[in-house]
């Protein structure tokens, strides 16, 4: 794991750190756009083939990410986490 790139999460990200995973919580105008995300990140984490615990509620998505078989923060995780602010960034951009 790249101890720079979690830095960079967690500082200028926002990601939070508890224990051997990292969290964030993004929150929307309405539950449809909340679900519409949940599902962009769902996506995502095919493509990568590495799959977050995702918590939803009502207009709010909590992801939380580990590598699950090495039971720690893993570049898997880091990846995934960038991928996942950058689809929030442009699915923010082009909300109406």
């Amino acid at each position: 794991m790249t101890y720079l790139k979690l830095k960079e999460l967690t500082e200028k990200f926002n990601w939070q750190k508890k224990e051997e995973q990292i969290h964030k919580i993004f929150v929307f105008k309405t539950f449809d756009l909340a679900v519409d995300f949940f599902n962009l990140v769902a996506d995502a984490a095919n493509a990568h083939n590495h799959h977050p615990d995702i918590l939803s509620s009502y207009c709010s998505i909590e992801i939380s990410l580990t590598t699950h078989d090495e039971k720690k923060i893993t570049e898997k995780d880091l990846i995934l986490a960038t991928k996942i602010d950058e689809l929030f960034g442009n699915f923010i951009g082009n909300e109406k």
